[in-house]
């Protein structure tokens, strides 16, 4: 809007036109869920978790001068919790599955990445790990939708040593030779009575 008036200026003992401009900016929001607002500082909540572009276009005096796009993350603000459901006991060298749970009210499709501070890693919540070795394990786990970085969480994992009884070599071996002694013990035994019940077979005969 537009206003022309005379301003005087006394000392020049004359009057001038003057243009006044008033400064007219108007807004326009698109949310990108179909909804739009003209407020300059508007509030929106978004019904289903997603990841949104807005779009902010303000114009002066109906004439374009600003408009730019912003990435609105609605998907972490839906998740409550990240947490690992594992076994109780973890022994090196054993093959366990890990499962990531989620805790949110929406179902959420989320790609999951596991990393190891022993250096492995892994893709998917339900996953296989084996730890070679024993002691204190840090994973962090990420969680991702439309490859965006919605939530991670860092968990620490006890690895206990391996059953000795079961892996020692040397107990390995010493089962291995009882078993070959018995079996030769036995080897012997066979024929022992197989020749025991020849000669009985002989004497039944030779008195008949």
């Amino acid at each position: 809007m537009s206003t022309k008036r005379n301003i005087c200026i006394a000392s020049l003992m004359y009057c001038v036109p003057y243009l006044l401009v008033a400064q007219e900016t108007s807004y326009l929001w698109d949310f990108g869920d179909g909804t739009n607002s003209t407020d300059e500082n508007p509030t929106h909540e978004y019904s289903t978790p997603g990841i949104y572009t807005v779009s902010l276009t303000a114009s002066v005096n109906e004439n374009l001068s600003y408009s730019k796009q912003y990435e609105v993350n609605a998907i972490s603000p839906a998740i409550k919790s990240i947490s690992l459901a594992i076994p109780d006991i973890i022994e090196a060298g054993k093959t366990i599955t890990a499962n990531v749970v989620l805790t949110s009210d929406y179902d959420l499709s989320l790609s999951y990445q596991w990393e190891f501070s022993s250096g492995l890693s892994r893709n998917g919540k339900e996953v296989e790990v084996t730890f070679d070795e024993a002691g204190e394990q840090t994973v962090s786990v990420k969680a991702y939708y439309d490859n965006v970085l919605v939530a991670q969480d860092t968990f620490e994992l006890s690895v206990t040593p391996t059953n000795q009884t079961a892996q020692d070599p040397a107990n390995r071996g010493q089962a291995t030779k009882t078993e070959s002694s018995s079996g030769g013990t036995l080897g012997w035994l066979t024929p022992l009575l197989l020749l025991i019940s020849l000669r009985k077979k002989k004497y039944i005969r030779t008195r008949f």
